[in-house]
């Protein structure tokens, strides 16, 4: 019997809308990330293979870190519950 532990109800709306909310602020963090260490020169139209390189492998990695960092923070609130 829990005393005085009852949590507020969250829909499956609101989680859908946090959910998307934190996807759209992980690709901004990304891009931002990832254009500001990748891209040098804006003077040209294409993308050089060394920038589009250094694009997909700080994209995986931002990603990458994203799912990992994700996945320990429901598993530590799964496990607070």
């Amino acid at each position: 019997a829990g005393v005085g532990t009852a949590q507020p109800q969250v829909s499956p709306v609101e989680m859908l809308i946090a959910e998307m909310k934190g996807m759209a602020d992980c690709f901004s963090r990304m891009s931002a990330s990832c254009y500001s260490k990748c891209i040098a020169n804006v003077h040209d139209v294409k993308l050089s293979v060394a920038e589009m390189n250094c694009v997909d492998r700080c994209v995986s990695k931002y990603m990458d870190v994203y799912t990992s960092v994700g996945g320990e923070l429901q598993g530590a609130m799964a496990s607070a519950q």
